[in-house]
Parts: structure tokens; sequence; C-alpha cells
């Protein structure tokens, strides 16, 4: 299989598997901000939700150019894929868009049916004749379901 990703027409899932290598080295609380990121003209850009302090944003890059620049953390067997990719920037940027929400997957467990309890005996005193039509289909409806 890592054969197969060594071709250059498979360098899209490299770079993938780079950037999520470079992305778990960075702190949890740091990696929670983080939407996505990519490779663009030697640059690497993650996209976050929300804005860091100039303090973590510049120790941030600096770590991950530290581990880039590092052949001997690159050979080690976290970052091998990252050894063929080269990165001379990182850039940290804010996507104030919110995230899209995932619908919630409802099973036909959920839909409770109830028997009807009602037995239809009570009297319709309604002057306007639409409601009172309207009442007594709901009448005929609740007595044909006892």
């Amino acid at each position: 299989m890592s054969s197969l990703q060594n071709k250059p027409q498979f360098s899209k899932l490299l770079e993938y598997r780079c950037i999520n290598k470079l992305k778990s080295s960075l702190l949890l609380s740091i990696q929670n901000y983080i939407k996505k990121g990519y490779i663009k003209n030697n640059t690497l850009f993650f996209i976050l939700r929300a804005r860091l302090n100039k303090h973590d944003e510049q120790n941030n890059i600096q770590m991950l150019q530290t581990i880039l620049n590092s052949p001997m953390i690159l050979k080690s067997e976290k970052f091998l894929d990252c050894i063929d990719i080269k990165i001379k920037d990182i850039v940290f940027f804010v996507d104030n868009n919110p995230d899209k929400e995932i619908p919630l997957h409802i099973t036909n467990a959920h839909k409770h049916l109830y028997k009807e309890r009602a037995n239809g005996d009570i009297e319709i005193n309604i002057q306007n004749e639409k409601l009172k039509q309207i009442a007594n289909s709901i009448l005929t409806i609740i007595k044909s379901n006892r």
C-alpha cells in the first residue's frame, strides 16, 4: 500500500497524511480549534475555528518549522510521510463561517404510537358551521379508532 502512495498521482494522499501527523504534534487544545489544513505553493495552511493569541500562534509555527527542518525528527517513524513534502512557510488563519451541523439519525424506534383512549362521547356546541364540521369529523375519527 505504501509503495502506491509514493507514486506522483497519489501525492495528495501523502500531503493529507503529513498534515494530519503535523496536526497531531500540536497540543490537543489547539488541535480542537483546527477545522482543516492544506498545502498550497509550499505553504502549510491551518484553518482555525477561533483566533489564537499571538504567542500561541508563534510557538506553534516555530514548533512545526522545527519538526520540518530537523532531518532527525523527519526520519522518525511518526513523520515519514512528510519527508518528500517541501513546506517553506506555515500560516494559521481564522474562518469565521460556522461549521455545518450534521443532522442526527432518528430510527423508527423513537416513533411511538399510542392507542386512542378517548371514547368520543361529547357534545359539540359550536355556532360556526365550519368549525362544527371539523369537530364532528374529529369525533367520527375518534369513534372509529376505539
